[in-house]
């Protein structure tokens, strides 16, 4: 616990000095391999997101498959799978990223980054009823995101009218992150808390 409350105060602090957003990248990406007790923590996350009242009334989940350090959304998009969810994740398409439906696991191949991507060729078109989880290095108080710097998840919500979530450890969440004009916030971060 002791190590834990010291990795907060430590990110706190690195963000109170305005370090560059590549910095709090290279922070974010090193804190998480000190994440201790990473399954319990996802067990509570994922327990969280679906009982989150926004995630139960929406048709449509548009969500990431994560990397290795991050939440484990597969066991999350099997859960909502059985919640009769439409499940949709994304794919890079050159400056910008498309969500596509997956029906199971084989519709993904390795892709850009090295990331799980569709092969499938139903796209996301309809804002009505759908959550958006988004993945993040660091969240703050305001539900701003530091994310891994391509830009990808600001452009394509920009004109979206979609309930967006950002999930991860409570560990990643700071008081205030260095935001600009294309960074678009959160409508709530989920944690294990």
């Amino acid at each position: 616990m002791e190590d834990s409350i010291h990795l907060v105060v430590v990110v706190h602090m690195v963000v109170a000095e305005e370090v560059s957003k590549k910095s709090l990248r290279n922070y974010a990406l090193s804190l998480r391999k000190e994440i201790i007790n990473k399954k319990d923590l996802e067990t509570k996350v994922i327990n969280n997101v679906l009982n989150n009242k926004k995630v139960l009334e929406a048709n449509n989940i548009l969500i990431y498959v994560s990397l290795d350090m991050e939440v484990d959304t597969k066991v999350l998009i099997n859960k909502l799978w059985n919640l009769n969810k439409n499940i949709y994740v994304p794919k890079v398409e050159g400056s910008i990223i498309n969500f596509y439906k997956i029906d199971s696991f084989n519709d993904l191949v390795i892709g850009s980054f090295g990331v799980l991507e569709p092969i499938t060729n139903i796209i996301y078109k309809d804002d009505n009823n759908s959550c958006c989880i988004i993945p993040g290095l660091f969240f703050d108080k305001n539900n701003n995101r530091l994310g891994y710097g391509g830009g990808y998840y600001d452009r394509f919500l920009e004109n979206k009218n979609i309930y967006k979530i950002g999930i991860c450890f409570s560990t990643f969440i700071v008081d205030n992150l260095i935001t600009d004009k294309y960074d678009i916030k959160m409508d709530e971060v989920i944690t294990e808390r």
